[in-house]
């Protein structure tokens, strides 16, 4: 049975530990890594994950601890493993990760005063470590310095599937089934892997269709199968099913998880005012939210017209309009800058709406 080592909370050095047991929170230093496993003592040994990251030297440090360990490391990322905790991970045998984890990779950052040379010196400094940095990734996913640079710049996060697919995870943990697969972003639902096979898959059966073309009395007795124009024999969904199983439990997968992060995102405009006729509608006939935040935006300006239509009408009935008044002083600049706010408040109204999660445009 594998000694289990337990990592949660924030990487920080043994020197600021007290900090932390005051306050009472989580956290990771490599003395507390290395008394684990000298207590292992070369047996195997499972690392449970869940940290936000930290300092890159001590992260650094708990990297070449796990990986002179003379007994087999597994890193199991339960929660997250972001910054400094995404690359000492990597320092394990192997790296599994929850369903629900994530992974996060980021350029290091820091703190300069001073002149020119130092603010010179601290970028140095951190080129220099995003570079250091990259050695543990490219050692365990086999890509490139500058694709990895580049992940960094943009500060990657990775659900299971991507980390798996990108190599900075080697399974995903309780999947024995391999039922998880990649989320798709492309419109179809669909990743260009699935797509690219089913065309493969279609081009099978042509092919069988052209070399099996030989007739025979058994054959020439039976309606003829209709074919379409590349020749290829349709088929229905259970003969699909029967013939390739496992690329129909992808093909679902992926439009379930579509469909599900597509009434995800309707779901985050339901606090909009009159949202709600406009989600449900959408949810029933495919709309996006992008979709629905066009309508509501210019349900939101209607309404506002016509509420000044009514109010004219509710001033005009009451006679108001009848007495005459004095205009203040400076009514045409303050009229303007009351319209002016009032556009300026759409705009702003309009910017958070379109932003929401999964409503973008």
């Amino acid at each position: 049975m594998p000694k289990k080592i337990k990592l949660n909370g924030e990487i920080i050095g043994s020197d600021d530990a007290w900090i932390y047991d005051w306050l009472g929170i989580e956290y990771v230093t490599p003395a507390i890594l290395d008394a684990q496993l000298e207590e292992a003592a070369g047996e195997d040994v499972e690392v449970y994950i869940n940290s936000p990251g930290g300092s890159v030297w001590h992260g650094s440090e708990m990297y070449t601890s796990l990986k002179e360990y003379p007994g087999k490391t597994i890193a199991k990322i339960t929660g997250i493993a972001a910054s400094a905790a995404s690359f000492f991970a990597m320092g394990a045998d192997e790296v599994q990760i929850a369903p629900t984890g994530q992974m996060m990779i980021h350029n290091a950052a820091t703190v300069t005063r001073g002149d020119k040379g130092d603010h010179a010196s601290g970028y140095n400094l951190l080129k220099s470590t995003d570079e250091g940095i990259t050695n543990a990734y490219v050692l365990k996913t086999g890509k490139s310095k500058e694709e990895l640079l580049d992940l960094m710049n943009k500060t990657t996060w990775m659900n299971a599937q991507e980390a798996v697919k990108s190599g900075f995870a080697d399974s995903i943990m309780f999947d024995e089934g391999k039922v998880l697969v990649t989320n798709s972003t492309t419109p179809s639902g669909l990743s260009p892997d699935v797509i690219q096979r089913l065309k493969n898959k279609l081009l099978e059966e042509r092919d069988k269709q052209e070399n099996n073309s030989v007739p025979d009395a058994r054959k020439l007795s039976e309606p003829a199968t209709p074919i379409n124009k590349e020749g290829v024999k349709p088929m229905n969904f259970k003969e699909l099913q029967e013939n390739h199983p496992g690329l129909v439990n992808e093909i679902m997968t992926q439009a379930i998880s579509a469909e599900r992060s597509r009434i995800s995102a309707l779901n985050e405009l339901a606090d909009a005012p009159g949202a709600a006729h406009f989600i449900k509608a959408a949810i029933e006939n495919g709309e996006t939210a992008g979709d629905v935040a066009t309508k509501i935006l210019k349900a939101s300006a209607e309404r506002v017209k016509q509420e000044g239509v009514d109010r004219l009408k509710d001033a005009e009935n009451s006679k108001v309009t009848d007495v005459v008044t004095q205009p203040p002083v400076n009514q045409d600049e303050k009229e303007a800058e009351e319209e002016a706010a009032a556009i300026e408040n759409m705009v702003q109204y309009a910017t958070e709406l379109i932003n929401k999660k999964g409503g973008r445009l």
